[in-house]
């Protein structure tokens, strides 16, 4: 019998409960754990509870009926908790134009997720944004059956190294979302200087751009801007540390790092304006993690391991709905 909390074989019979339920202690990680068997009349009718409870927010008093107390409902959700689904293998290649995000819990949980057009397809739970982790999850997609035409992240480090190695012919193309809010992070609402407040209007013209011409443009005005400000953006303050050493920065940093963020971006903001089918924005999947909150908000509580079943669970749910 395998653990449920380490996956170890190690495992032996620590006794029987008043019920009958045969309980198991781990040799590893030293814990106890029940294996119960769902009949199968019975199984159908939980496991569709289940799913509403994962995908509704529904509470376990809602969905338990005349004939199921509560407590009963809740084991058997439980239950289920401690499997984790795994997406498909595809009957066939399958193009594909692809947008990835990754959604925290806490500083070390994270899952990475993959969605093509309005699917989710893939998603992958790890410690952190990584360039193994990234590597991992696009060489499983490849063996599931996907053929990746192009990518669009928000620029993280990790995945623009991942798609660079792996991927070095396809675009990947830089959410605009991303790069507009970052951008109007480091220089404010409202900058202190003109050079802030004329890179700020830059910035809000972004998302707006349709048309290679729009593309044009705003090339032009980056270009126009950092010959007008080239003395401003490399402006220095020079200083000493406290052991007396001397030391700089750039006066303005912020709006350097502003303009450099753009500049470095240029040549993967514009990819969707040539492939009507390269995506723009990881919208999509930013209003899925919002939508993911809501639910882990209504089931507060769970152990870290059921957590993260109970999220793999519901990307399953989009999953199978989807395709």
């Amino acid at each position: 019998m395998k653990c449920v909390n380490c996956g170890s074989s190690d495992t032996v019979i620590w006794g029987k409960t008043a019920r009958g339920i045969v309980r198991y202690k781990c040799k590893i990680c030293l814990k106890t754990f029940a294996k119960t068997k769902l009949k199968k009349e019975k199984k159908s009718k939980y496991f569709n509870r289940f799913l509403k409870w994962v995908s509704s927010g529904s509470t376990v008093k809602d969905l338990a009926l005349s004939e199921t107390s509560p407590r009963t409902l809740a084991r058997y959700f439980l239950y289920f908790l401690d499997y984790s689904p795994q997406p498909a293998k595809l009957s066939g290649p399958k193009e594909i134009n692809l947008k990835c995000d990754a959604k925290y819990f806490g500083r070390d949980s994270c899952v990475l997720v993959f969605k093509e057009g309005k699917n989710i397809i893939f998603w992958h739970h790890c410690e952190k944004e990584s360039f193994q982790n990234y590597v991992w999850c696009f060489r499983e997609l490849l063996e599931l059956g996907y053929i990746i035409k192009s990518v669009t992240s928000d620029k993280h480090g990790s995945i623009v190294a991942a798609v660079k190695w792996l991927f070095p012919g396809i675009p990947h193309q830089y959410c605009l979302v991303h790069i507009q809010r970052r951008c109007q992070t480091l220089l404010t609402q409202r900058p202190d200087t003109n050079e802030g407040w004329a890179l700020l209007r830059l910035v809000k013209v972004i998302n707006t751009v349709r048309s290679k011409g729009d593309e044009a443009v705003f090339r032009k005005w980056l270009e126009n801007y950092e010959n007008d400000n080239k003395v401003f953006l490399s402006q220095k303050t020079y200083g000493k540390k406290l052991n007396g050493s001397k030391t700089w920065w750039y006066t303005h940093r912020n709006v350097r790092f502003a303009f450099r963020h753009i500049k470095t971006s240029l040549d993967h903001m514009f990819l969707y304006l040539e492939d009507s089918n390269i995506p723009k924005d990881t919208n999509g999947l930013e209003a899925e993690f919002t939508h993911l909150k809501t639910k882990l908000n209504m089931h507060r509580g769970l152990a870290r391991k059921r957590l993260t079943n109970f999220v793999s669970w519901y990307w399953y749910i989009k999953y199978k709905k989807n395709n």
